[in-house]
């Protein structure tokens, strides 16, 4: 079927469609709409400035409702049931609240597209005032159309204003996964599952776009983005790959690789703490002989990485400390220096020593974070070691 084209002050506008893909699915879940503007001569011409200009002559209004439209019709025509269309609104349409005239409803009736399937796109640091940006996504959702936040991660992005807009779906910009792709071991690349786990517990999906690189997309997958977007996966096309859409090659080759690399670095990661497990069994073993703690953890606390090694009472009292040779010569405890001194603290709160608690004898092995003892980064090792537990030794590792 040949696609809907319209007439537009002497250009030719055309539907693309860029596909969306869920990484658990792995298939497409849905369809970005994008305009592309072709003069007389079938030149291509940039739709930004198309826009731009219509926005100067009073003509958006117009121009928008026209894409709508026309998306729309290709997209009914082309996609296949239990797909989203996502579709992008010009900021005015928003802030002047033109979506109430009914041209986006009616264009859903008359192509046969159930409003549920609709995604529509807003970009947030586009619109200031919030009253407006409230008032359309209510307004979206009240016609059954789910409401997706584009470009978060820019200047204007603030979890607040998620929290109270209960978007559907978070769209990263794109710089994030660029930046964290350029920096394997920086602060942003550590920190993007905390954001996208946040984002999550807000109760949104989180759609990555601007994938462009098999690293690009292995961080999406190891961030636990569910949705990824981009020229490494499919480029806008004026059709829909029905063959492909289900079959994406790229995305079963990330898959495969993200398995294999994921065996291999949990390996490592076991390889590298193996040392230290033992030495804290070995320490253990001492303390139950009736050794003192710091004679019992000699040799672990001379272990390179060893940052600390105490014991909590049943409260998460710690009782007794020694802090490692890792942290000797450390710049960064010279600025630490008031939460270094941990004498009558208490790590209740802390996960490893509630796990230890629950099961006894069994050692726990925390993920990684960031202490509050030094603030570097750190695993805990802990061990309950009678039952009921009266106490809970433990042993940060300096990661």
């Amino acid at each position: 079927m040949s696609a809907t084209t319209v007439d537009y002050h002497g250009y030719q506008l055309y539907s693309t469609f860029q596909p969306i893909l869920s990484l658990c699915h792995r298939r497409s879940v849905g369809f970005e709409s994008l305009l592309r503007p072709v003069d007389g001569h079938t030149r291509p011409h940039s739709p930004a400035s198309l826009i731009r200009a219509a926005a100067e002559s009073g003509d958006i209004r117009y121009l928008d409702n026209l894409c709508q439209s026309l998306h729309i019709r290709n997209f009914s025509a082309q996609a296949p049931d239990e797909r989203w269309l996502f579709l992008n609104l010009d900021p005015s349409t928003i802030t002047d609240r033109w979506y109430h005239d009914g041209t986006l409803v009616e264009a859903l009736k008359q192509a046969g597209v159930p409003p549920e399937r609709l995604v529509i796109e807003i970009v947030e640091g586009a619109i200031e005032d919030e009253s407006q940006l409230f008032a359309a996504v209510d307004y979206f959702r009240s016609i059954g159309a789910l409401v997706a936040l584009d470009d978060f991660g820019t200047g204007h992005s603030n979890f607040d204003r998620i929290w109270r807009l209960a978007p559907d779906i978070i769209k990263l910009d794109r710089s994030l996964i660029v930046e964290a792709e350029q920096h394997r071991t920086g602060r942003l690349r550590q920190t993007l599952p905390n954001l996208v786990s946040l984002i999550h517990e807000s109760g949104c999906l989180v759609l990555a776009e601007g994938i462009e690189t098999r690293e690009q997309a292995l961080l999406a997958m190891d961030s636990d983005i569910d949705f990824v977007q981009g020229f490494y996966f499919a480029r806008p096309s004026p059709t829909i790959d029905h063959q492909n859409m289900d079959n994406s090659p790229a995305l079963n080759a990330i898959t495969q690789h993200f398995v294999t690399t994921a065996t291999i670095e949990e390996r490592l990661e076991a390889d590298r703490t193996a040392p230290y497990i033992d030495a804290f069994r070995t320490a253990i073993e001492k303390i139950g002989q009736g050794v003192e703690p710091h004679l019992a953890a000699r040799r672990l606390m001379t272990m390179p990485r060893t940052a600390r090694f105490y014991i909590l009472n049943a409260r998460g009292e710690e009782i007794m400390h020694v802090d490692g040779s890792s942290l000797r010569g450390n710049h960064r405890l010279a600025h630490a220096a008031p939460i270094t001194d941990t004498a009558g603290g208490t790590w209740y709160r802390r996960q490893y020593f509630r796990a230890a608690m629950a099961e006894p004898h069994r050692l726990q092995t925390s993920r990684p974070y960031l202490s509050s003892t030094g603030a570097y980064m750190c695993v805990t090792l802990s061990l309950a070691d009678s039952n009921p537990p009266e106490r809970v030794i433990c042993c940060d590792i300096d990661w």
